[in-house]
């Protein structure tokens, strides 16, 4: 959304104008703390710089900035344009993302009440015998060698969550995890593909819409469906997209933390065994591991629709920005040492990884309840977890907006 417009690796620059610096490149992705930090804590903590994708955008990087970003609507996600409501579409053609408030308020508030962390509780026992089920198989399929975390158990068990939470029929779920695989990771794919799975989604969705409308249940659809029934003021495409990204955002995030999670206690076993004999402090170490390291460095890219002061500078208005959660996830003004790995942390859950105000993450109760799950179950079941090969060997994709660890072999220690 940034007014610039694109530009080709090697353009030249105009003549007395500096070339911007262009820091989010591959050694970012696998390493961004370190970039972030360099920029946080220079003499410059909004710093202008150019995409991977040759578009110039401003960095906000101290935690007290990104906090006021996330609520200031002056920083915009739909570019302060109003989608035509019109003009139909598929699930996910428009999402969220594309809206700023109100219309971002009264789409988000018919899922809100169905999202709720005690609502997500009712779904825990499912969730947990998704979470050993899955751990039995890949401890029957491994003989004694490593275990691929991320195809293994991460994929799988988000996937299975979500079926619960959405009360897929068991029938339909294989076929539903190809498109939304697909749509999470389009890395190699085809337009066509893409557009196909789009489809296919959108399919699934309104057919789900239709069946829960005729025979409503207690699951996510079905809530969402009553609320709007009962508050209107949405359409149909709307409420469809709506779901869809639910299903959607709810899939490769929660895969990618779990892994950074498991990554995060395999370079701190100390930490990794207090969890294991201590399984009653994995709740509030989530955070901590929330905080620590995320998929999304940055919240979705704003647009400035006016001149917005951070500290000494003004970004002006046009000018795209990126709000730097993992940035101030770690910085020392909001969280005391904050290279140091701590799951007792009274800060941790200040971290920014949901995001804040009107567009915090409407299905972070049922991550937390994930991650938990899925960490007690995975210390409960091995303990001593190692990497299978060096933490620095790990194969990270992706880009700077989002992460992706590409796999996550483990031994595993043997049953606690």
């Amino acid at each position: 959304m940034d007014t610039e417009p694109a530009v080709t690796a090697g353009a030249p620059v105009r003549a007395g104008r500096p070339r911007l610096p262009e820091p989010l490149g591959g050694a970012f992705v696998r390493r961004p703390a370190g970039v972030l930090a360099e920029i946080r804590e220079s003499g410059c903590p909004v710093a202008r710089v150019r995409t991977p994708a040759g578009r110039p955008a401003w960095l906000v990087t101290r935690a007290e900035d990104v906090r006021a970003g996330f609520m200031d609507p002056r920083l915009s996600l739909s570019g302060g344009r109003t989608p035509d409501p019109g003009v139909r579409r598929r699930a996910l053609d428009l999402t969220l993302v594309n809206y700023d408030p109100p219309d971002h308020t009264r789409i988000r508030r018919l899922a809100t009440p169905a999202l709720t962390p005690a609502r997500m509780a009712a779904h825990r026992e499912r969730i947990e015998r998704a979470a050993a089920e899955l751990l039995d198989a890949a401890d029957a399929a491994r003989g004694r060698g490593p275990i691929e975390l991320m195809g293994a158990f991460a994929r799988p068990f988000a996937f299975r969550s979500l079926c619960e939470v959405f009360d897929v029929p068991e029938e339909e779920r294989a076929a539903l995890y190809e498109p939304v695989a697909l749509l999470a990771d389009k890395t190699g794919r085809s337009a066509a593909e893409v557009d196909a799975s789009v489809t296919r989604v959108d399919a699934f969705v309104r057919g789900e819409m239709a069946r829960r409308s005729a025979a409503p249940g207690d699951d996510l659809v079905s809530r969402v469906l009553a609320a709007w029934q009962e508050q209107g003021g949405a359409s149909e495409d709307e409420v469809a997209s709506l779901l869809a990204m639910l299903l959607l955002a709810g899939f490769d995030s929660t895969v990618q933390a779990m892994g950074m999670s498991v990554v995060a206690l395999l370079a701190h076993p100390q930490v990794q065994q207090r969890l294991s004999e201590e399984p009653e402090r994995i709740p509030r170490a989530v955070d901590e591991l929330l905080r620590w390291d995320t998929p999304g460095s940055f919240g979705t890219k704003r647009l400035a629709l006016e001149d917005i002061r951070f500290g000494d500078t003004v970004i002006p208005a046009g000018s795209g920005v990126l709000l730097s959660v993992a940035a101030a996830n770690h910085d020392p003004r909001c969280h005391a040492d904050p290279g140091t790995l701590d799951p007792g942390r009274s800060t941790a859950s200040r971290h920014l990884s949901f995001g804040l105000g009107p567009h915090y993450c409407p299905g972070s109760g049922l991550a937390r309840l994930e991650l938990t799950v899925a960490l007690t179950r995975l210390l409960g079941r091995w303990h001593r977890l190692a990497p299978a090969v060096p933490l620095s060997q790990l194969a990270w994709g992706g880009g700077y907006l989002h992460r992706r660890l590409a796999a996550l072999p483990v031994l595993p220690g043997g049953p606690a």
